[in-house]
């Protein structure tokens, strides 16, 4: 199940070539419909045909972060780091490549925003010099002018920190299940009280308070990383094939759902904090490993977007970002201006990669192609 090619493993590939095309519907659904202002509206003004489609597309294309998450899961919680060389190698080959990427990619959209977005007025309000001060505090992580949907790289850059340590302690601490309990934690306060807090005034209750905040144990985003390590190491094998696929169908359909009447009631959209969203994150993770390698020829194609999923993911921002400022999409069938801002920026992606990855500084420094 666990096939490589070369030093690929399929699965892990496959996982990855999903993930960067969802996070890409997540970013296409959010700017075809209201997601998050005025949902609750919308609901009563759109067909429900659209609104069917708009629960689904949500729903699957959440499930892309926790894919790359758990994908990181895999790669790095297998390490020993057994001695003072692999934890050298590990931030010199990891953790600093992907902090100087984010660092070129938050300056490139730093210009971006205020030269080309249109209700961006920074330079205008602010000055030269007020301008690069806030370059500055960008590029310091402070006060950050950047695009919202680039709000993984700092997130995975702190949680890369905390890996090597917690893979250390997975292997060489006499008690590594006491781990199950700050993640526990996290689960609770990030999770399901947040899940619940969101149906509880539905049905008359009220709110729950919980005073243990999240920020007391680990970055919720941590269950995903420690899910795809349990599920990479076999934490799933004894369920039989049709559990699995039932289970990833299930949860889905469950989710789209739920999705569709929250969209009714309430403005609350299932996040990646949402247990539902992990569940199916967990089930389709495993078919991935499972049936990985059935695709065939399609093997190879799977792995060159593996290769690029960095650079697609962060350059189809910015061309998602300017089509959705400077397009007329208003008298667009809501299908057809989901699938173009989907697929659009992704093209336009693939050819600007496929031109400057010739070059080494872009294809190494630049896009992290491996």
């Amino acid at each position: 199940m666990d096939r490589t090619k070369g030093n690929r493993v399929l699965y892990l590939d496959a996982a990855r070539f999903f993930a960067i095309l969802l996070v890409a519907f997540n970013h296409a659904v959010n700017r075809t419909w209201d997601n998050f202002n005025g949902v609750k509206e919308e609901f009563y003004r759109i067909s429900t045909a659209s609104t069917v489609l708009k629960a689904v597309i949500s729903v699957i294309s959440r499930v892309g972060v926790p894919l790359f998450l758990m994908i990181t899961g895999v790669l790095i919680l297998n390490r020993r780091f057994a001695t003072k060389e692999e934890f050298g190698r590990f931030f010199k080959h990891n953790w600093l490549p992907l902090l100087g990427a984010t660092e070129l990619w938050f300056f490139l959209g730093f210009w971006f925003l205020v030269f080309v977005n249109p209700y961006n007025r920074l330079l205008e309000n602010a000055g030269w010099g007020g301008t690069l001060w806030a370059l500055l505090k960008t590029l310091l992580f402070v006060d950050q002018v950047r695009f919202d949907s680039m709000w993984y790289l700092p997130m995975i850059l702190s949680i890369y920190l905390l890996l090597p340590i917690l893979a250390v302690f997975l292997y060489r601490s006499p008690a590594a299940k006491v781990i199950l309990l700050p993640l526990a934690g996290v689960f609770l306060c990030d999770m399901l009280i947040p899940e619940l807090n969101a149906f509880l005034p539905l049905f008359g209750g009220r709110e729950i308070t919980f005073f243990l905040y999240d920020m007391n144990f680990l970055s919720p985003y941590l269950i995903y990383v420690f899910a795809g390590w349990w599920i990479g190491n076999g934490g799933l094998r004894k369920l039989p094939d049709a559990a699995v696929v039932s289970g990833a169908l299930l949860s889905c359909l469950l989710c789209c759902m739920l999705q569709f009447f929250l969209y009714s009631v309430s403005d609350h959209l299932l996040s990646y904090m949402s247990p539902g969203i992990l569940v199916c994150a967990v089930f389709l993770f495993e078919c991935l490993r499972r049936f990985a390698d059935r695709p065939g020829k399609l093997s190879r194609p799977m792995s060159t977007v593996s290769r690029a999923a960095f650079a697609l993911y962060v350059l189809h921002v910015f061309f998602v970002s300017a089509l959705n400022w400077y397009g007329d999409f208003g008298q667009w069938p809501h299908p057809l201006r989901l699938c173009f801002l989907w697929l659009a920026p992704l093209a336009a992606s693939a050819l600007v990669i496929a031109a400057l990855s010739k070059i080494p500084f872009c294809r190494k420094l630049l896009f992290l192609i491996k």
